[in-house]
């Protein structure tokens, strides 16, 4: 069922209904992780798997930049390398919370949620010093390995999280955010040359 803008009816708790209090629990395993069958884990570790991944053409990035200083004359720490690592270091902090709270929410302990979605990022900082020694073979790769970074997280949000936005009734908060985070991306891609 939906409403004449097209988000789906929120029911109201009333006298005499028995809808439940919260969402439906996740099945737990013995350690406190959601149990490894439920559609729920599954989706949850491949948006963790996709954001890890695609990390790794990022720290390529950032090495590349670094290691190409003094190349060109384009090719300087100012304008290509403290820029392009300060961008990407802004866009990784909602990347982290994409992977730390799924897993809050599935029921991981605060900290535990938080230094995996650390150590999702931690593929960056070690494919940024393979870039960096490797710039001479990573600089015609790197334009194909942002294309297949941008694209993974494309397909996880167009295929899990926007219609996961859309069922629970958060559709145009998410189109919004969506928005906002272009203007930002391109404001930050233009302030920063």
């Amino acid at each position: 069922d939906k409403g004449e803008n097209g988000e789906p009816y929120q029911r109201r708790k009333g006298a005499g209904t028995s809808l439940p209090d919260g969402p439906p629990a996740f099945p737990v395993a013995r350690d406190g992780a959601p149990a490894a069958g439920s559609s729920s884990w599954r989706r949850i570790m491949l948006m963790i798997l996709a954001i890890t991944i695609h990390n790794i053409p990022e720290g390529l990035a950032v090495g590349v930049g670094f290691g190409a200083i003094g190349k060109t004359a384009s090719a300087t720490f100012q304008s290509a390398s403290r820029n392009l690592a300060i961008g990407i270091g802004i866009q990784n902090f909602p990347e982290g919370l994409a992977v730390s709270l799924p897993l809050r929410g599935a029921g991981f302990s605060t900290w535990k949620a938080f230094w995996y979605g650390q150590l999702s990022g931690m593929v960056e900082p070690l494919a940024g010093v393979f870039g960096a020694f490797a710039v001479v073979v990573a600089e015609p790769l790197l334009p194909y390995a942002l294309g297949f970074a941008a694209g993974a997280m494309v397909y996880v949000v167009m295929d899990d999280i926007i219609p996961e936005a859309q069922t629970s009734g958060n559709g145009k908060l998410a189109s919004w955010t969506s928005i906002l985070g272009f203007v930002v991306m391109m404001s930050l891609d233009v302030g920063l040359g």
